[in-house]
């Protein structure tokens, strides 16, 4: 989905405008399209640009298509899951390696399915949803290991909630960062950044829910986190949030926390949504919080 109104063209959110006033149900069904897309990745040197140990690459397939990935650090040691967000890709969360390598844990990283240097997604090329995100997470769990940690950004945190409540991988303690909590959010940002207005977003969230077979609303975090609480246990867990973030909200962080028994929470200022993945204090927090004993 569209991340903010700049990276938008001007063009397609002029001409989504004009649909809308001419036909709402049209301009609901080229949203839903974009909804569901990716988007394509930067070259393969600029997504890069901070790795300083490449690892060793591994693939596991998933219905038909493959996942690629990477690992470091000693083959036996606690499995650590690093898991990017909507459209982003592993070297995102590249600087969580050496830190917490050097902790003794392995780290797995990888392009879920339409991300990155991955296949396809279910939907088609670079189209893919937060359950098919949670099933490449499982997926990957199932090659190396259920994670004595997991890292995950923005989406990323709520496909691994989904993972969780929905395939019973729980991690003994988790970081969330910048967690995108609730839909009506993600629906906000992706609304303003095409230009559009009550009546797509309303056609919208209905033939989101005819595609999913379930309401939009199912996908927010905190009712989910609320129902794995009531069943089995949430694990110990590090809510990070940037004050400045423009994309996701400080407040729905706070709000997790809240509810989250056995959490802290770490509010940072002028990182940004994704510069916070490389903040020093950021990573300092993870050490301390996820420290091997």
């Amino acid at each position: 989905m569209p991340k903010k109104s700049t990276i938008v063209p001007n063009l397609l959110r002029t001409s989504l405008s004009t649909l809308e006033r001419l036909n709402p149900a049209a301009s609901a069904a080229v949203a839903e399209r974009l909804w569901f897309r990716v988007g394509t990745p930067p070259p393969a040197d600029r997504r890069n640009r901070h790795v300083t140990d490449p690892g060793r690459p591994f693939t596991v397939t998933h219905n038909g298509h493959d996942i690629h990935g990477r690992t470091w650090g000693d083959q036996s040691a606690p499995p650590a899951y690093l898991i990017h967000g909507w459209g982003g890709w592993w070297q995102q969360l590249s600087s969580f390696v050496p830190v917490l390598t050097a902790q003794g844990f392995r780290v797995i990283a990888f392009d879920a399915l339409a991300h990155g240097d991955s296949g396809p997604g279910s939907l088609g090329g670079r189209c893919s949803t937060v359950p098919e995100m949670a099933e490449c997470y499982h997926a990957v769990a199932d090659r190396w290991g259920t994670p004595t940690l997991t890292v995950a950004h923005s989406m990323g945190c709520l496909s691994v909630i989904w993972a969780q409540r929905h395939h019973g991988i729980t991690p003994d303690r988790q970081v969330l960062i910048s967690a995108a909590a609730t839909t009506s959010g993600m629906l906000d940002v992706f609304c303003g950044a095409l230009g559009l207005g009550t009546p797509t977003r309303d056609r919208l969230v209905e033939r989101f829910r005819r595609r999913m077979n379930r309401p939009l609303a199912d996908f927010d975090l905190l009712p989910l986190v609320a129902a794995e609480q009531a069943d089995r246990h949430l694990p110990p867990a590090l809510i990070v949030h940037d004050r400045d973030d423009p994309m996701t909200s400080p407040i729905e962080s706070e709000a997790l926390a809240a509810q989250w028994p056995n959490s802290d929470l770490l509010l940072t200022e002028g990182h940004g949504h994704y510069r916070v993945l490389r903040a020093p204090e950021v990573l300092e927090r993870t050490v301390d919080f996820a420290r091997v004993t």
